[in-house]
């Protein structure tokens, strides 16, 4: 190891310019140190930025993700407040016309009872638009909920609470936001298996109330054209198989336990495939108040706080149909 020399820089001889040339060094030194520092400093801050910019690019075209379409017909399942609904009119993202709101508690009074702040504005504003709404509705049962037969036909239930602006429409879409048996079972597995329950079930009956209304609705129009499809084009036809099935639309939050419900299975042993699934973007829907299924009370979390997620499901088309009819989109995709 060299010795460390002692004396002045400005002196002469040989020492004092080695003296020099190693502050000359150290000096050199010191620069480079504090240039990959200030390099290390800010190369986080620059990734930093881009990931931001890419998160809000990203943000931004996830914003206006609505799962069914304006001109779309649209049936709710389970409302709670009925907040969502009163959203989604107000926003524009369905026309008063093409929507039904069911509830499964059993009147009006009794919501009001169970949401004392909230309910009834939402009810009024839906009401005063002539939105047909219905009560006792059980997801599970939804061709006997509705009291459907041959003297009591969808239509004419319909037509009557919505002063007839449904028409003879078909059923495009039917969606029910996080679903949940409003138990509170505390054993974890037997919590998700009845919830697993409670979706195969709802699954199931939408599929039967889609084949109900809608093969009616083709039936006829095929007479009336005798046989020539003139409506073929148009918004009302499309999401539409030939049995007459439309899309099922769930939104469900990320992680356990709802992960475990394994909602893809469960529709893939119904015959349906995922379409779609995008995020649930809260700023989307203002006014719509995520609630308890027995009070006004908010969740644990917020769920505004909480990460969900929207999930498209329509009835599985064999490789022969497919063939026989135009696809509208892909399958088993995220749009982000």
């Amino acid at each position: 190891m060299s010795r460390k020399l002692k004396g002045k820089i400005g002196s002469k001889g040989l020492k004092g310019a080695l003296l020099r040339h190693q502050a000359k060094i150290k000096m050199v030194k010191n620069i480079e140190s504090k240039q990959k520092h200030e390099l290390r400093k800010k190369s986080p801050n620059t990734n930093n930025k881009k990931v931001k910019k890419n998160q809000e690019l990203q943000k931004l075209s996830q914003e206006k993700v609505i799962p069914f379409e304006k001109n779309e017909t649209l049936m709710l399942c389970g409302e709670g407040d009925f907040s969502f609904a009163k959203s989604i009119v107000e926003q524009g993202y369905i026309e008063s016309g093409n929507l039904i709101i069911t509830s499964y508690d059993n009147s009006v009074n009794e919501l009001k009872l169970k949401y004392p702040h909230t309910f009834e504005e939402n009810y009024q504003f839906l009401k005063d638009l002539n939105i047909p709404m219905f009560f006792q509705i059980d997801v599970t049962k939804l061709v006997k909920s509705f009291k459907i037969s041959r003297n009591n036909t969808w239509f004419r239930t319909i037509n009557r609470l919505s002063d007839h602006k449904w028409g003879n429409k078909p059923l495009q879409n039917i969606l029910f936001n996080f679903p949940h048996n409003g138990k509170g079972i505390k054993d974890q597995d037997r919590n998700i298996r009845e919830h697993q329950d409670l979706v195969f079930a709802f699954f199931k009956n939408s599929l039967q109330l889609f084949n109900l209304i809608n093969t009616k609705v083709q039936d006829d129009a095929f007479r009336y054209t005798q046989g020539y499809d003139l409506n073929e084009n148009t918004p009302q036809s499309k999401k539409l198989t030939n049995e007459g099935y439309g899309n099922i639309i769930l939104s469900v939050f990320d992680g356990e336990p709802y992960d475990s419900w394994q909602i893809k299975l469960l529709a893939r042993k119904n015959g349906l495939t995922l379409s779609r699934s995008s995020k649930l973007q809260w700023q989307n829907f203002p006014g719509y108040h995520h609630r308890r299924t027995n009070s006004e009370q908010d969740t644990t979390k917020p769920a505004k706080e909480r990460d969900a997620r929207f999930y498209i499901f329509s009835k599985y088309i064999s490789n022969s149909s497919k063939r026989n009819r135009k696809s509208d989109d892909g399958s088993d995709s995220d749009s982000d």
